[in-house]
């Protein structure tokens, strides 16, 4: 042989270890060209060594990868014609359309905003602010200042309800960046929102008067889900040639079974012996880890793969640090609107019934298909409350 062919043959032989080394099957999906095999290239080890192909093997890891069965669409609904037939409140909507334009501002900042540590740091919390975090909050702020609508605000960065206008119908209070600490690898980070009544107030409510709740997915593209009055619903940002919000996604529902989870916190399964045997059970049944460290990647995707288990203990030595009014409740709204199940990670009652005393609450937090809220609550709460 030439040194082209024995070069070659090198290669084959390394390509076939990887394969088994990575997968456990020999010579799976290699396709070998008849000039190769003519040339004398295979080795007797190699030729000895057959083929073992089933038909998950012939698509590698597709069987678990939970790829979308989203069909393309002839049409697809502007953002103002499905509000329009979907939210009676008039005024709501026009809230809702205001909050949109918002998020899609901040999506258009984020793709031209350098990830760096904000010059000024105002967070009460002590949390790191880069400057996407101010620009995203002041843009909240100032959708606060300019809309008659708002009667109180509060923002995840600091401490307080705010009065802006003292007729206003509803209270808005969010994140106005969830995931932080992720933005700078260029991951999947979100602007999440929850809307209650003035004559509830935030303080005082409960995350069930919401009269609306809104995520927004800052990833390859953007994308917003929303509770309107007959479920939720996703809308995507400058899609199909639309300089605007089309309706990408109608009434999502969450199957009550998953094969997908997001163990959040796992420190707490030092000591909780629970926690830990679940995640050993979602281990052992083969379920597919889908977790980023992002809350609202981490979360949305229940709604394209219409399934999922976030869980989010709290422990002694790892307590809970999810905020209550500005995370677990707009995600509980959402989720329980999609046939979903929440669990305040203490009682196992749903997290939409916690009264919220404080902007700042904490809460554990267990979230998604609700046969797997169900055995998180059995698994992890009983055995402590016994």
């Amino acid at each position: 042989p030439t040194a082209a062919t024995t070069k070659m043959a090198a290669v084959l032989r390394a390509a076939v270890v990887l394969v088994a080394g990575a997968d456990g099957l020999a010579l799976t999906g290699l396709r070998v060209p008849g000039s190769v095999r003519s040339a004398g290239l295979l080795s007797a080890g190699l030729r000895s060594t057959s083929p073992v192909l089933s038909e998950d093997a012939a698509f590698g890891a597709s069987h678990t990868s939970f790829y979308t069965d989203a069909k393309r669409q002839d049409s697809y609904e502007l953002l103002e014609d499905v509000l329009k037939e979907k939210v009676a409140d008039k005024d709501l909507a026009s809230l809702m359309m205001t909050l949109f334009d918002a998020c899609g501002t901040i999506t258009e900042a984020l793709r031209t905003e350098l990830v760096t540590v904000a010059d000024k740091q105002e967070s009460v919390f002590g949390d790191v602010q880069l400057g996407v975090d101010v620009v995203a909050d002041n843009l909240m702020w100032d959708v606060c200042k300019t809309t008659p609508l708002i009667k109180e605000g509060a923002s995840e960065e600091e401490p307080e309800v705010r009065l802006m206008h003292e007729d206003g119908k509803f209270c808005v209070c969010w994140d106005p960046l969830d995931g932080s600490s992720i933005v700078d690898n260029n991951w999947a980070v979100g602007t999440i929102i929850g809307v209650w009544g003035s004559e509830t107030g935030i303080i005082g409510a409960t995350g069930r008067d919401q009269v609306t709740s809104m995520v927004a997915l800052y990833g390859p593209r953007t994308t917003m889900f929303v509770k309107l009055d007959d479920g939720v619903y996703e809308f995507t940002y400058k899609a199909e040639g639309v300089d605007g919000w089309i309706c990408s996604r109608s009434q999502i529902q969450i199957s009550p079974d998953s094969k997908i989870f997001a163990p959040a916190n796992m420190r707490a399964a030092q000591e909780l012996d629970g926690y830990k045997n679940l995640i050993d059970y979602w281990m052992t049944e083969r379920y597919t880890l889908r977790y980023s460290g992002g809350l609202v990647p981490d979360l949305c995707q229940q709604f394209t793969k219409r399934q999922g288990i976030f869980a989010n203990p709290t422990s002694p030595k790892s307590p809970a640090k999810l905020r209550l009014a500005f995370e677990a409740a707009p995600f509980g709204l959402l989720v329980e609107a999609c046939g979903g199940k929440t669990s305040d990670g203490v009682s196992g009652d749903s997290v939409l019934d916690t009264t919220i005393t404080g902007i700042d609450q904490r809460t554990a937090l267990c979230i998604g298909s609700a046969n797997e809220v169900d055995r998180f609550n059995a698994m992890v709460l009983a055995p402590v409350a016994a």
